[in-house]
């Protein structure tokens, strides 16, 4: 039921286009909030992207400050989030700012997030996307150094955000780039929601970047939730390399560290996001912490 409802509200919820200028589009007729579209020019890899900010339905009544969810892959992940966000936000977990960050602007979409999500270069990588979107590949750090230096600092400027409690979404490619954060800047979320990483890419070098962390690093004071759906193993070990990961990660034992791993049975790689975002909102959001 509750999946359903967030599929019929996603068609809703899909962003538009924006000017250069923040712009808020019309009440929907359903009576959501609208969502403000930003136009963000990032300054470490010269592209221009936009910025999808829905927020809570109590905002402007209030003055608190809430906790804020940035997520990636916003031409579904976005209005799926500000659906799930809609109907549990207040009642199942705590109100957060949803933030997507759109791919960038005049690039095909496969380029931008194979360019934008991925840890390194791998051109010839046998289980990546076409070859110009794996050419394209390895420029992340770029891409979270414009998360760190101007889409954070933005929302703390214009909005009433909680630095103390913040969440990463990411899947398949998203998931990825979400590990990496992990393992190269922890401290930009105190929370990450990580479906179906993609910890197959490049040889598996995400094992190797977290084993180059466990060195340097006895601490790791983030919450994790880590999902993937039980068909994933049909088309790549997605399953198998994440319970290896999980494995990798608690044989740390890093101090602060929490850690949730989950199969979803009976989810393929393309069904697994609603149900993941949901159990991953309710174990970082829960309204008793």
């Amino acid at each position: 039921m509750f999946i359903r409802k967030v599929i019929a509200l996603c068609l809703l919820l899909v962003p538009v286009c924006s000017s250069t200028l923040v712009h808020a589009n019309p009440l929907s007729p359903f009576g959501y909030p609208p969502f403000e579209t930003v136009a963000i020019h990032a300054n470490s890899n010269n592209k221009d992207y936009e910025l999808y900010i829905q927020l809570p339905k109590s905002y402007r009544d209030t003055k608190a400050n809430y906790p804020f969810i940035i997520v990636n892959d916003t031409s579904f992940a976005f209005p799926i989030t500000n659906g799930a966000m809609a109907l549990m936000g207040g009642a199942v977990v705590k109100e957060a700012i949803v933030v997507g960050i759109s791919y960038s602007k005049g690039d095909d979409r496969m380029v931008s997030r194979t360019r934008d999500y991925t840890p390194t270069f791998s051109p010839v990588d046998k289980n990546g996307n076409s070859s110009t979107a794996r050419m394209a590949s390895g420029h992340a750090k770029e891409y979270v150094d414009f998360i760190e230096r101007q889409v954070i600092p933005l929302l703390k400027e214009k909005y009433r955000i909680d630095p103390k409690k913040s969440v990463f979404v990411g899947h398949s490619y998203g998931g990825l780039l979400g590990t990496y954060i992990l393992f190269k800047k922890p401290h930009l979320f105190t929370d990450y929601i990580i479906g179906s990483p993609s910890l197959w890419y490049d040889n598996r070098v995400m094992f190797t970047l977290e084993k180059a962390f466990s060195k340097a690093h006895s601490r790791l004071p983030v919450n994790v939730a880590m999902f993937v759906g039980s068909l994933e193993n049909d088309y790549y070990p997605m399953v198998t390399d994440l319970l290896a990961m999980e494995k990798q990660l608690r044989s740390r034992d890093y101090e602060g560290f929490s850690l949730r791993v989950e199969v979803l049975q009976g989810e393929s790689h393309h069904s697994v996001f609603p149900g993941l975002l949901s159990k991953g909102l309710m174990a970082t959001l829960s309204l008793e912490k």
